[in-house]
């Protein structure tokens, strides 16, 4: 069992590196979106978008650490498995969100 220290540590990481990929496509994303006078559910589908970027980011990072840990022989803990069930689960679910925002039009 991986020590449960290091399943909040990993968790984190994978948290905070979809957040940052979040911000910096969502910023990207805006910029255009603003540049090219788009109105605002093209803004919230730009936002969204971005969002779902993020939970890639993040459910790769913690499905990739479950297969190395399970390389190990170590499995991670029960959160970790939770967070990681919770992150895919709103990852695929997530584009339904860019699809309603563009639907507002």
């Amino acid at each position: 069992m991986v020590p449960r220290d290091r399943d909040r540590t990993t968790v984190r990481r994978a948290l905070a590196a979809g957040a940052a990929v979040w911000l910096a496509v969502g910023t990207v994303l805006v910029t255009i979106v603003v540049r090219a006078g788009g109105d605002g559910a093209a803004g919230l589908a730009a936002v969204f978008l971005a969002l779902v970027s993020g939970a890639v980011v993040a459910s790769g990072w913690l499905l990739l650490a479950a297969a190395l840990d399970l390389l190990a022989g170590e499995p991670p803990g029960r959160r970790r498995v939770l967070w990681t069930v919770g992150v895919l689960l709103f990852t695929f679910s997530s584009p339904l969100l860019v699809v309603a925002a563009q639907a507002a039009r």
